[in-house]
């Protein structure tokens, strides 16, 4: 199931025996582990294996054990490759068993579909897949989590927190816990000072001049001296555009830009007017968007190859068929 159908069980007052956790955003992965934890049973019931130490014997007789106390047997384990689908089965149908006993296992990748036979509904369990945020739903966590902190930031601010980090919401989520120390309110200028970035502003830069048919020869080899990595420049100049397109088309539609209802949230008025002024520019936005596949393509299966050189080619491909 997805995020809001675990949601909805959750709220009715359901708690499965055994739940599978995984998918793309594993700051989600955490934070829902973390409440099931709190939800069923106090730190000193909990055993926790972090990926390799993971050993089936042992979770094996600790969800066996019965309780004459009444304390909950509570297994976590986190890894980052899924185990054995015939030794989940039983740790799982063990936990269902058990009165006493729960089993969380936090899966830090997408093979979760591999493995989630084993979390089935009637062994009361499940399996939850997490997805990458859109931008307005990590703007949303964020803000909660500022204001839960006592940080006095806006919403400007966090999307360029975000922006820093390149869309990591747990990155986001990190700095944030190490900025409420700060006590003065947060802009732009602040993030820029006390945020060590991900994305460079050199980046935006060359994206701007690819659409604005500038000269990119400088830009490109300003970012080739800052070691970026070629997918990195690619995946960020899809995402720039994809945001775009967005705005495209609700232009199209409307007649205006309303970055509020395109996006969830309201850009400061000087970025929504450069959105603007880029979205209504491009005509070919799926010539682009296949253009770019194909250099993303390349990029992942050819090995003897000038990669920055092949990046390039496809970035005056872009800028001409804007």
């Amino acid at each position: 199931m997805y995020k809001n159908e675990f949601d909805k069980l959750l709220a009715r007052g359901e708690l499965p025996k055994s739940i599978l956790l995984y998918g793309e955003e594993p700051y989600y992965i955490q934070k829902y582990s973390k409440m099931l934890c709190e939800r069923i049973t106090p730190k000193e019931n909990r055993l926790l294996y972090y990926f390799d130490e993971y050993d089936f014997d042992g979770a094996k007789s600790y969800l066996s054990q019965a309780s004459l106390f009444g304390d909950t047997n509570l297994l976590v384990l986190k890894h980052e490759k899924p185990l054995p689908t015939k030794e989940l089965k039983e740790l799982v149908a063990l936990c269902n068993k058990m009165q006493n006993s729960y089993f969380i296992f936090e899966l830090y990748s997408n093979d979760g579909k591999r493995i989630a036979s084993a979390f089935s509904k009637k062994e009361n369990a499940v399996d939850v897949r997490f997805f990458s945020p859109k931008e307005y739903e990590a703007l949303n966590e964020l803000t909660a989590i500022a204001k839960n902190l006592g940080i006095q930031i806006d919403t400007s601010s966090l999307q360029h927190l975000l922006h820093l980090l390149q869309n990591d919401l747990s990155l986001a989520v990190k700095e944030l816990e190490k900025l409420s120390c700060y006590d003065e309110p947060l802009g732009s200028k602040e993030l820029d000072a006390l945020v060590f970035p991900l994305t460079p502003l050199s980046l935006y830069r060359l994206y701007e001049a690819i659409l604005n048919k500038e000269p990119l020869e400088e830009l490109f080899a300003k970012v080739e001296e800052e070691d970026q990595n070629e997918m990195k420049i690619l995946l960020g100049l899809e995402s720039f555009l994809q945001q775009l397109f967005l705005f495209h088309s609700y232009i199209r539609l409307h007649g205006k830009a309303d970055s509020k209802e395109i996006l969830g949230y309201k850009l400061p008025a000087f970025v929504e007017e450069q959105r603007t002024r880029l979205a209504i520019k491009i005509k070919n936005y799926p010539e682009i968007f296949l253009t770019l596949q194909e250099c993303e393509y390349l990029l992942k299966t050819k090995s003897n190859i000038d990669k920055k050189a092949l990046l390039f080619s496809y970035l005056i491909k872009v800028q001409a068929l804007v």
